[in-house]
């Protein structure tokens, strides 16, 4: 099969179309003929380096974690799918959906959505799961709260915005004035430019801050977060993190980094959303599998709205 590849961490310029062995699906695992792929901030920096020791430790190392596409074949003791399903998932942290063929444990995959394409479904199931993570089960996020959410035309902020308005809440959403639009036609209640405000100087307050930058200081947050607040992020902060450890900022609020879990009943979840028309996927822009290095580029040097996807078979 071909598969992205890099065997030097680096800029794009490091990423190969390549010919692999195809993987065979092993016991507990079920092989998925792949359709659609999308870039998350993981591939970046495990291709650069940053983060190699979590997201990119050995070469050579198929970059992707998410995919959507076909069930090509069942290994031993898969009872939940069938051959010919559309599915989707999001891969382990030994990533590898940038390619024709992906391996993956049932309990990671669910059916994909039935009313988008394959192709928009491979943009959804590491950003939308953690969005659906971090407000459902670290924030608890209830009908009638306040929601503000930073990075509102991210990967996760765009699903964080949508979540939070499907639960019932009122959701101010924070981004650069140029995705005013975007986070806009998402349903956010109301839309910062933080180019120009400060949200901490905000009159009003929030029950939950969902940080998708994880670049809000917690001490400046007090100012604006409801007694018994709550601010989570996949981003991990040491400093607000010491911070609500030594309770620099007072009783009350509390702080929350977060890992995404791979869960296929949360993707089932969010499929759900997306067929009921009150999620769906944002996509920036799409490149074919031989574009990889021109998607990696585009990430890294345009504010992209949402997600950028990969075309990996037609």
């Amino acid at each position: 099969m071909r598969a992205v590849r890099f065997h030097s961490y680096g800029d794009p310029g490091v990423l190969r179309l390549e010919d692999v062995p195809l993987p065979e699906p092993a016991a507990g695992e079920l092989r998925i003929k792949a359709v659609g792929s999308s870039l998350n901030p993981a591939d970046i920096g495990g291709r650069d380096g940053r983060v190699r020791l979590i997201h990119a430790r050995h070469l050579p190392h198929i970059p992707g974690y998410d995919v959507a596409g076909v069930v090509d074949r069942c290994g031993a003791g898969v009872s939940a799918f069938l051959p010919g399903e559309p599915v989707f998932a999001m891969v382990g942290l030994g990533a590898g959906a940038h390619a024709e063929y992906v391996c993956v444990a049932q309990e990671r995959v669910a059916r994909a959505p039935a009313h988008i394409p394959l192709e928009a479904a491979g943009a959804v199931p590491l950003a939308g799961l953690t969005a659906l993570q971090g407000l459902r089960q670290h924030a608890n996020l209830q009908p009638g709260q306040r929601l503000l959410v930073n990075g509102a035309a991210g990967g996760v902020g765009s699903f964080a915005v949508q979540i939070g308005k499907a639960v019932g809440c009122h959701v101010t959403g924070v981004g650069h004035g140029e995705t005013a639009d975007v986070i806009a036609s998402l349903g956010a209640d109301e839309v910062l430019d933080y180019t120009r405000e400060d949200v901490t100087r905000r009159p009003q307050v929030w029950d939950v801050v969902f940080d998708t930058a994880g670049n809000l200081d917690l001490r400046a947050l007090r100012a604006v977060l409801a007694p018994g607040a709550v601010v989570v992020s996949p981003m991990a902060s040491p400093i607000n993190g010491l911070t609500a450890a030594l309770g620099v900022v007072g009783p009350a609020p509390r702080y929350r980094f977060f890992i995404t879990r791979a869960s296929g009943q949360d993707l089932a979840l969010l499929a759900r959303l997306i067929d009921d028309g009150r999620v769906r996927p944002v996509v920036d822009r799409s490149f074919a599998l031989d574009d990889v290095a021109a998607a990696h580029r585009y990430v890294e040097t345009a504010r992209t709205r949402g997600k950028v996807g990969l075309r990996v078979a037609p």
